[in-house]
Order: C-alpha cells, then structure tokens, then sequence
C-alpha cells in the first residue's frame, strides 16, 4: 500500500494536467512561519494592505511570513478576510491564517468569559 501512496503525485498531476500539482508545489516552497503581529510589524503591514488594495484594519494580526517575506496576515481583532500579497500564491497559507485566527479568537473570548465570571462567582460564594 506505501508504494501506492508514493506514485499519488504523479497521478494527481496527470489528472490535473499537471498545472494545479504545480502551482500547488510552488506555493508550499520555502518555510513558512506564523506568528502574532507586533508594533514593528506595523510598515509591512500597511505595504501588504496596499498590495492588496484595502484599509489597514486596527488591532492586531496573525502574520504568515515565507523565507521571511511577509505574505498575509489575518486581523484577530475583527472578523474578515486575511490581507494577501497579490503577486504570491497564498491560497494555502491564508487558510491556515483563517484557521488559526478563529482558533485564537475563540479562545480569547473564552478567556474573557472565564475572567469575567470569576468576579460574579465569588460574589455569590461570599
């Protein structure tokens, strides 16, 4: 069955024709790191938001960089689109960004909700 698995490219490129495999390779070279936006991410982020011909939004970011070179970055503090650089393959990358956004947005409110019920808690225990 390994063997199957490993010839899977191979076939997926021949019924594809070939040029999604590729653009799909091409968007997973290089390293790819995903972080929290900090104060001096602020010029880069405001170049991709012009790349991507939108606004700016306020607040903070999970950023996707590759070999370093900011690509997209997804605002936490608001639900919208990831910003994108217009002339990469970012596909993947911003739905990862998706993902982790909704990830760390739930578990923000969550925290909240938690802290915020510890006052009220401890009021009726008293």
């Amino acid at each position: 069955m390994h063997r199957h698995f490993r010839k899977l490219p191979d076939r997926l490129g021949r019924a594809l024709g070939g040029h999604e495999l590729e653009a799909f390779h091409l968007e997973l070279a290089g390293s790819i790191l995903i972080r929290r936006s900090e104060a001096s991410d602020g010029a880069a982020l405001e170049r991709l938001a012009a790349l991507d011909s939108r606004t700016l939004p306020e607040g903070s970011f999970l950023l996707a960089e590759v070999d370093g070179e900011l690509v997209a970055a997804a605002p936490l503090d608001v639900d919208a689109e990831p910003l994108k650089d217009p002339f990469r393959r970012t596909a993947n990358v911003r739905e990862l960004l998706t993902l982790q956004a909704g990830h760390v947005r739930r578990h923000r409110d969550a925290v909240r909700r938690a802290a915020g019920a510890t006052p009220s808690a401890l009021r009726e225990a008293a």
